[in-house]
């Protein structure tokens, strides 16, 4: 039965105005509630009968933070007067309150014993600003008065009467509860804000003009704290136990600080050296906790408020505890200044004290084992480091990696059951007795699963297989450190998730750059600190961001360190460090390319080449046009690197040829195919010949053969005729360079050019058929005189056959010779070099390594591998000398011809097999130790001649291959002379030396004297060393030709022999299945001679036509036969040789796809374009911008100097084997080339914008055997970095600007090359932050590389001007302490990665930037 819907009264509304009496029915109303009131107090003073046990909740302390009274005063109606004096205690309860205008609304609630009620009252009087947020929070609050951080408003209305007026008293008391663990949310903030605004908060405001200034990157490294020289300098002549280097008195500050913020302090040293610790005096009770401020309640008694957390308690304690509890902090220490090794001090400093057994963590019930131990948690490419790291500085601590628990899981070692032990609990017990346990974000990350518990859900079957825990949480760390902790900025990671999970004591985030994008990447690091109530109330953080900005810098002064280069340059001993600039012209090909490009790029864009608009309407606004201009700015940056780069939309140029050239480029096309088909039908009627030979219609063959020849003879006399104009065009091309003074040079010395290639090849065809069809001929005339039945024996008949027989195979002999004329002057001029050179002994001579004796007490073991390797590598000569003599022996043995006049015995041919044999099998065992002997010089593998090698080697035991036996016996003796020590190199002697007298120079610097004497002597061994490397790297490259000139004589032998082959092969009779089925194969011939007769001939009318149209000048002016429009400029012409205006005939061939004139089939894509004119492609290199670049960079604000013009010849002066890549490439490979002598044993770093340049080095590098580690394709980092650091023969490390290297330590280099200028500074800094910073024990040098008159000057002089305009005119005096400090800023204060772009455009280049980046000064112009 459904219940009965409460009647709802209409209120009783009331609007008196400011001087009428109350309304009847608020007097009545408030009687009503006093009565009720009344009433429920007696009430509650009687016992219950039965009363429900309810369970006593401690209700929170309620704090009346504020009161305001106010009356309004009306005169005393007509209606009957309310006796004496009423109290309405907690109006509130029934009544709801809101200001409207000049008054005051009551509106009774639901609850109310008196009826429903609505009254609106005047008041002339404006509202205090206490009365005003206590009725706002009365409207608007709904909070419950029972629960923490509760804000309610207590109301108490009073009628009495005096001289007939009624006076209604109100009390607003606003009772704030006290809270610890529970803060107001967003809206409740809303609310509660308002009542802080009355109690005037010291600091809590910020001037309106502040209000809309975001926190900057900027306000972290202002805020974080950096000691003082005279507060902190307790560790200042203190040694850390077990520390293995010196810190520096900045570094020494920075772990009084981190103790400090791990609750203790130094305190002395014992007799052991062990520091003795004494626990940091917590602060004095009554310092207030942070942005907490003391008041009186309206009572007087004392309270304490939180503007920031919003939060009211009358017990700091809580808060105090918490601040002081907060062990560890974010170590920010800028890029380089050792934030490693204060973290190894802090680990070797503050070991835990000795702790309880494993105890369950009271809030997740999980057991923990408390340790010792500090786990770090570094990314990848940095877990080789810290280890290196701890090796160097700390090596008796216990360091362990961590690869996760599914790795230890597969770990057989470990994965053994001890005594019923689970994997587990091996696991944390082989943790908790480390020192240090090191893992990485990845690992974390795949942790997640086995961090946290898995849902409860019930299963139909039981598991199977145990769930995995990770051991990582269920150890009590004593400290967790973050290694580029900004890797977890937004906390919502699997890493973050799981860095947080982790148990701990103590926790750092350490990080050069914990602002990546803004102030918000600094909550994930609180979140891990677990800074509460940071931590677990994302409002707070946003709070102190937007409306508490004045306590930011307060807050991490107190949890943050951070030192920069700038503030603590006096104390560090870094090496110097040079910037030089090297400019460079283009050659005339790559100006003209560019120029060509950049034309083509800003004219799609809409402008001229000075930069202004082509069109009256054109919108320098507009979003496509700007995204264009970016493409086209990045493609010619790379364009300046290497032209197969910048090849991507934006860059495409459309270069259109004339009508002549497109016509030559035809005719060449028609002829090549018209040769083709013909030489096709003849070989399809030879072969129809060969079907009727040895049979007795061989007369007939006699017939068809004749007609080859006669076809034949014309097309070999005209391919002589265009092979002899070929010739004359290469020398006439030939006499243009330098001028022989030995006359006319012989035909075989004119210049092999492409047509003259093309023409011999065509003339080889034809000779070929020529040879066929005469060998065929004659061949017939002997089957004919051989038959009695056609040829009596002994008549004038058969001695006519006999003497056109002989004719007929001589005059094959002479064609033959011609065929093998080219090969076999080939070989000959090969074969005579050699023998030339052999008698003359030109070539190289390999020198012998004589090495000293002398050595010192610390470099005795590098000068015994020296001497050791010297040996061997003279040793192994001997036999690089012998096998070279055999390989000239066995090149120049004669050549064998069948048809040679010269008597042969018939072995010759076995004599010459076996000859080429052991000339392959020499050449690749040569090649092998001359592989191995470069591998001794520079360390580097040779993987092409390592798997060849290989291969041969597996046939040669398989029995097959060239000459297995002696094969495998020249391998066993290139075992034997390997070099020794095995995996040892010069260039690895030298880095060892280099490394040495580095240590021995820093020994003898403080006065050590044994040290300044073995230093003469390593220097003296690096020196003789290095010029031992550099003429034994000489002679390796010559070594290499001579290897190269055997291979190419040895390959002139097999080509001659294999022509030799096919020329016998082809006059071979047919194959057995082809002459048994003599009519079909009649039949398969007739018809391929018949289809490619036919085609034969329309190309031979094509290539008529098209000569008639090269010939005939008129034709070039003729309209387009659709339109008949002669004024058009671009054109199109087809394959058959008819020309059009390119948009007529385009349009025709979409919808008809036959030309108009002779309906062949085309298709748009079939087509060419031409224009009418010749583009001037004449592009001089006097046309740079900039003619002072050359060498002399006129640029005085700037942070880089000029390359000296020592310097510059020495570079240029350095010879390249091998191919050119561009000016860039092949400067740079020259200049590294250059630092071998310059440098010894220096190691570079080469850095560009773009990704895929570094495969155009890498090939290069490659091309030139210099070892390099590169991070492009996906590697494995942290692999190329320790072979980069570990591997003496890798001698540079590409890196590009996403490779994400921050926090990598590169001191192992000192050389930094910059391929192009950047504009974003801060992607500069990163890399040379790499190489500068403290461990660099070599002066530091930075090379910045600009193309001449390019984009490139445009974007540094703009570079340059932005540094100076951040240090101003006075910085500029001292640009390279104050232009250090501003990239190291920017650097911090930018997300590296926001910088790039998405795809390999390089950087991101902003709108306003784009005209300066293209056009320079001329557009401020």
């Amino acid at each position: 039965m459904p219940s009965k819907r409460r009647k709802v009264e209409e209120p009783i509304t009331a609007h008196p105005g400011a001087k009428e009496p109350f309304p009847s029915a608020l007097l009545a109303a408030l009687y009503s509630l006093a009565l009720d009131t009344q009433n429920g107090k007696d009430a509650a003073n009687e016992p219950s009968q039965k009363r429900r046990r309810v369970e006593r909740v401690e209700q929170p302390d309620s704090i009346p933070v504020l009161r305001e009274q106010f009356t309004i005063s009306r005169p005393i109606g007509s209606s009957s007067p309310i006796p004496g004096q009423i109290t309405c205690n907690d109006a509130g309860r029934y009544f709801t309150f809101r200001l409207h205008k000049q008054g005051l609304i009551l509106r009774a609630k639901v609850n109310a014993p008196c009826g429903a009620f609505d009254c609106h009252i005047s008041f002339n009087e404006s509202f205090s600003n206490t009365a005003l947020a206590a009725l706002a929070v009365l409207d608007l609050s709904r909070e419950d008065y029972t629960q923490e951080g509760a804000l309610t408003v207590l109301t108490t209305i009073s009628l009495n009467e005096d001289d007939s007026m009624y006076h209604m008293h109100f009390t607003l008391t606003v009772n704030f509860n006290s809270a610890t663990y529970t803060l107001r949310n967003t809206r409740q903030r809303g609310i509660s804000q308002r009542i802080l605004d009355v109690l005037r908060i010291p600091g809590s405001g910020q001037s309106v003009s502040d209000q809309g200034i975001a926190i900057s990157p900027r306000s972290f490294y202002k805020a974080a704290f950096m000691p003082t020289r005279d507060d902190f300098n307790d560790l200042e002549a203190v040694s850390i136990p077990d520390l293995e280097t010196e810190l520096y008195p900045f570094q020494r500050r920075a772990v009084q600080w981190l103790l400090m913020r791990e609750g203790i302090k130094y305190d002395g040293t014992d007799s052991d050296g062990v520091l003795q610790l004494t626990e940091y005096p917590r602060p004095h009770k009554s310092a207030l906790p942070f942005s907490f401020h003391s008041f009186n309640d309206v009572n007087g008694q004392q309270y304490y408020v939180s503007d920031l957390y919003h939060l009211v308690t009358r017990d700091i304690t809580p808060f105090q505890d918490a601040e002081n509890n907060l062990r560890g902090g974010i170590l920010a220490e800028e890029m380089g200044l050792g934030k490693t090794v204060e973290i190894i001090s802090l680990i070797l400093a503050h070991e835990r004290e000795p702790h309880t057994p494993a105890q369950i963590d009271s809030q997740s019930d999980i057991v923990l084992h408390p340790t010792g131990a500090t786990l770090i948690v570094t990314p990848d490419t940095l877990q080789n480091q810290w280890i290196s790291e701890f090796n160097k500085h700390a090596p008796n601590l216990f360091v362990m990696k961590y690869p996760g628990i599914k790795v230890w899981a597969k770990d057989k070692s470990i994965n053994m059951e001890q005594q019923g032990e689970s994997l587990l609990t091996r696991c944390i017990s082989k943790l908790v007795n480390c020192d240090v346990v090191i893992t990485t974000y990845s690992v974390l990350q795949a942790e997640l699963h086995f961090a946290v518990a898995p849902p409860a859900r019930s299963m139909r079957y039981e598991k199977r297989h145990e769930r995995h825990t990770s051991p990582l949480v269920q150890i009590d760390w004593w400290r967790i450190c973050l290694d580029e902790a900004q890797q977890i900025d937004t906390g919502v990671s699997s890493a973050a998730k799981v860095a947080c999970l982790l148990p701990r004591v103590n926790a750092w985030a350490v990080t050069g750059t914990p602002v990546k994008d803004d102030p918000n990447d600094l909550w994930g690091l609180l979140l891990f600190l677990r800074y509460e109530p940071f931590a677990s109330y994302q409002v707070v953080w946003k709070a102190l961001l937007h409306t508490h900005k004045t306590l930011f810098d307060p807050l991490f002064n107190r949890i943050a360190i951070r030192h920069s280069k700038s503030a603590v340059r006096d104390e560090l001993r870094l090496p110097s460090q040079k910037r030089h600039i090297v400019t460079m012209p283009f050659t005339a090909i790559e100006e003209h390319h560019y120029r060509s490009q950049f034309r083509a790029l800003v004219a799609k864009a809409g402008l001229s080449e000075q930069g202004t608009p082509l069109d009256t309407d054109w919108d320098a606004d507009d979003p496509f046009v700007v995204e264009f201009m970016k493409k086209a700015l990045a493609c010619l940056r790379q364009t300046i690197l290497h032209p197969e780069l910048g090849s991507g939309a934006a860059a495409k140029v459309s270069v259109y040829k004339t009508l002549a050239e497109h016509l030559e480029t035809m005719i060449e096309h028609s002829e090549a195919s018209m040769k083709s088909h013909q030489r096709s039908y003849l070989i399809a009627k030879l072969s129809k010949g060969q079907l009727l030979e040895n049979t007795p219609r061989v007369t007939e063959a006699l017939k068809i053969w004749d007609e080859v020849r006669e076809e034949v003879e014309p097309i070999v006399h005209e391919a002589r005729e265009e092979l002899q104009r070929a010739l004359e065009a290469a020398r006439q091309e030939q006499s243009k360079g330098p001028v022989d003074q030995t006359g006319d040079s012989p035909d075989e010395e004119v210049p092999e050019t492409a047509k003259v290639g093309d023409s011999r090849r065509k003339l080889r065809l034809f000779l070929d058929l020529q040879h066929r069809v005469t060998f065929f001929i004659a061949s017939a005339y002997f089957q004919i005189k051989s038959d009695e039945s056609l040829t009596q024996p002994g008549s004038d008949e058969f001695k006519r056959l006999e003497q056109r027989e002989t004719e007929g195979y001589e005059l094959a002999r002479k064609i033959r010779r011609e065929i093998l004329q080219e090969p076999l002057a080939k070989v000959s001029k090969l074969l005579e070099k050699l023998r030339e050179r052999a008698n003359t002994q030109s070539f190289i001579e390999i020198p012998e390594i004589i090495t000293s004796d002398l050595h010192g007490l610390q470099s005795a073991r590098i000068a015994e591998d020296l001497q050791n390797l010297g040996a061997s590598l003279n040793e192994q000569a001997d036999v690089i000398d012998n096998w070279r003599e055999i390989i000239i022996q066995l090149l120049l043995k004669p050549l064998v011809d069948a048809e040679d006049e010269t008597e042969i015995t018939g072995e010759e041919y076995e004599d010459s097999t076996k000859v080429q044999d052991h000339l392959m099998v020499y050449t690749l065992g040569l090649g092998a130790i001359i592989g191995d002997r470069q591998e001794a010089l520079s360390g580097l593998i040779n993987e092409r001649i390592r798997y060849e090698t290989a291969t041969a080697e597996g046939m040669a035991k398989d029995g097959e291959g060239h000459a297995p036996e002696k094969l495998l016996e020249l391998l066993q003796i290139r075992q034997d002379t390997k070099p020794i020590p095995a995996r040892q190199s010069l260039r690895g002697v030298i880095a060892a030396l280099r490394e040495l007298s580095t240590t021995l120079r820093h020994d003898a610097s403080i006065g050590n004297t044994r040290a300044r004497v073995e230093l003469e002597i390593v220097t003296r061994h690096l020196r003789t060393t290095q010029d031992i490397l550099a003429k034994q790297n000489k002679v390796a490259v010559n070594l290499e030709k001579d290897l190269e000139f055997f291979t190419s004589a040895m390959n002139a032998r097999v080509d001659y022999y294999r022509q030799l082959q096919s020329v016998s092969d082809n006059v071979a009779p047919l194959a057995p299945e082809l002459s048994s089925n003599q009519l079909r194969s009649w039949n398969n011939y007739v018809a391929q001679e018949a289809e490619q007769r036919k085609k034969a001939n329309h190309w031979l009318s094509n290539r008529r036509h098209l000569i008639y149209m090269r010939d005939d000048s008129a034709s070039f002016n003729e309209p387009c036969a659709i339109c008949r429009m002669d004024d058009f400029t671009v054109g199109a012409i087809t394959t058959c040789g008819h020309k059009f205006c390119k948009e007529c005939i385009v349009q025709w061939l979409r919808s008809k796809y036959k030309c108009p004139l002779c309906k062949e089939y085309q298709n748009p894509s079939m087509l060419s374009e031409f224009t009418k004119t010749k583009a001037n492609a004449k592009v001089h290199l006097t046309n740079s911008t900039n003619p002072n670049l050359r060498g002399e960079y006129q640029r005085g604000s700037g942070l880089y100097s000029n390359i000296s013009d020592d310097q510059r010849r020495a570079i240029q002066s350095v010879k390249l084997h091998g191919p050119s890549y561009s000016s860039k490439v092949d400067t740079l490979i020259k200049h590294l080339i250059w630092l071998r002598e310059e440098d010894p044993g220096a190691k570079s770093i080469i850095f560009t914008q773009f990704r895929s340049f570094l495969a155009i080095l890498g090939q290069a590098l490659e091309g030139h055997r210099m070892g390099f580690a590169t991070f492009s394709h996906g590697g494995n980092k942290a692999l190329e970095i320790q072979r980069f650091k570990d591997d003496p023969s890798i001698e540079c490390l590409l890196m590009d600007a996403k490779a994400h290297s921050s926090g990598l330590n590169l001191v192992n280099a000192n050389h930094v090359f910059l391929c192009e200028p950047l504009l974003n500074t801060a992607l500069e800094f990163q890399a040379i932050a790499r190489v500068d910073r403290i461990g660099q024990e070599h002066e530091t040098t930075v090379w910045l590389y600009l193309m001449e008159g390019t984009v490139e000057e445009n974007i540094h002089i703009l570079s340059e001007r932005r540094r100076v305009a951040h240090i101003g005119e006075e910085g500029a005096k001292g640009k390279s302490k104050e232009t250090e400090a501003t990239s190291a800023l920017e650097a911090t204060e930018s997300h590296l990665s926001r910088l790039m772009s998405k795809d390999d455009d390089g950087e991101v280049i902003d709108k306003g930037d784009l005209w300066s980046c293209l056009f320079g000064s001329a557009a401020q112009a």
